[in-house]
């Protein structure tokens, strides 16, 4: 589905289009919705200067979460889109597209779905340079033009799968991994039914450590269904490789049912059936948490041709020591630039003693690793008793930022750690690829 520019008349027509379906999905008809709004304010806003609107993503694979509530269709996720502009044309600023930003949310509010959406903007060049790696090959093969140049995916270099660096697997785990801290409420009482957002996270944490395992196992595929087949070809053809982490069958159950879960939203209802609620309770995360930890060590040894039985600080600071000294320099500059070339004295001092070996990308994965590995103990613990207040600190210390210890009001404790290690994730990392 494409536009080129889209008519307001057009408009009226869409949340009629949305109950009555035209031969389309549900889901079908919700990206529609969004992908033809987005197109016609992101025309309206920026004219002839802007050349295409690329929709990304899941909500493009028609792989997205929604929710049905109230007669309103609500997006768990995100949808992500890419403005192209012309060469010469002006590339909108962050406050601008943040105003763009909450107007689309605005007009499909009012077309009866709700969500987050998501504007990124860069001219024609920024898809020519693309190089490969999971994003970039996901938005080539299953990106869709919702308005204007119908062609200009084309543009993008035709990479393949296998092109792509193991380090990007590693690299999305991780990132799933920093993404479980913002929804751990309630986690100290041990629930039997987790919340519907960590319910989420940990789903997602499920599809991407799938999507990770199968890049280093030479099998990735830009889509759920695509992956679900891959696993079973895997699970069937090499149950019993001992090069894996886990035991593959296992595995490959779980990731299966998270996969189907997602797509058939069941589990957003599961608070209706106590036996589904038990089932996607705590120890249902702690299962994901200990498969994600095996993981990430797994492809972390790869990595670095290390062995396994390295523990996981052994194995971060062989892996920091291979990184290039460009890469660290690109990913203190943007935490300068983020946090202002007029630091203060202690910040630079900070940025010095914990810069020199590593990025910042690789010092809030090492904080996150130290946390989130550590909680499925400190459940058994009364959630504090195994480290000390020292402890943690230090391990507050890996972050680029972190806060004055006198603003706190109560000790260091995990879970203030965990806002501090989501705050420089949201703040340094999301918007890099150093």
């Amino acid at each position: 589905m494409s536009v080129h520019f889209t008519r307001e008349s057009e408009v009226d027509s869409l949340r009629d289009r949305i109950s009555r379906g035209h031969g389309m999905s549900a889901m079908g008809r919700i990206r529609e919705t969004v992908g033809t709004q987005t197109a016609l304010k992101c025309f309206q806003t920026h004219g002839a200067s802007l050349r295409a609107v690329i929709l990304t993503g899941s909500l493009a694979r028609d792989e997205a979460t929604v929710v049905e509530e109230k007669n309103k269709w609500r997006l768990l996720g995100d949808a992500e889109f890419l403005l192209i502009f012309h060469d010469g044309a002006s590339v909108p600023h962050e406050s601008a597209l943040t105003l763009l930003r909450h107007d689309i949310e605005a007009s499909i509010s009012e077309l009866g779905i709700t969500g987050e959406i998501c504007l990124s903007a860069a001219h024609l060049k920024y898809l020519r340079n693309l190089r490969p790696n999971i994003f970039d090959y996901e938005l080539r093969n299953c990106g869709q033009v919702v308005g204007g140049d119908p062609a200009i995916l084309a543009h993008i270099p035709n990479f393949t799968s296998a092109e792509i660096p193991l380090e990007d697997g590693w690299r999305l785990l991780s990132n799933r991994m920093v993404e479980q801290f913002d929804a751990l409420d309630g986690l100290e009482q041990k629930p039997k039914k987790l919340s519907t957002r960590l319910l989420y996270r940990t789903i997602k944490l499920y599809l991407d450590m799938a999507t990770s395992f199968l890049l280093f196992a030479g099998e990735y595929a830009p889509s759920y269904s695509l992956r679900e087949k891959r696993l079973l070809t895997i699970k069937e053809t090499r149950p019993g490789n001992d090069d894996f982490p886990f035991d593959l069958r296992s595995f490959c159950d779980r990731v299966i049912e998270c996969m189907q879960l997602k797509l058939s939203q069941e589990w957003i209802n599961a608070s209706a059936n106590p036996a589904a609620a038990t089932e996607l309770g705590f120890s249902w995360w702690e299962e994901a948490i200990r498969y994600a930890q095996l993981l990430w060590r797994w492809e972390l040894a790869l990595l670095t041709r290390a062995s396994v039985r390295n523990n996981n600080q052994e194995l971060l600071e062989r892996w920091m020591k291979c990184q290039p000294v460009f890469r660290r320099l690109r990913g203190w500059t943007h935490v300068v630039r983020e946090q202002g070339w007029n630091g203060t004295l202690e910040n630079w001092r900070h940025w010095i003693r914990i810069g020199w070996c590593a990025s910042p990308r690789d010092r809030v994965y090492q904080a996150a690793s130290e946390v989130l590995f550590e909680l499925p103990f400190l459940s058994k613990n009364n959630y504090g008793t195994s480290r000390t207040d020292a402890d943690w600190e230090k391990v507050r210390s890996f972050l680029p930022v972190t806060p004055k210890l006198e603003a706190r009001h109560n000790s260091p404790h995990w879970r203030g750690l965990a806002m501090d290690i989501t705050s420089n994730y949201q703040r340094f990392l999301t918007n890099t690829r150093s």
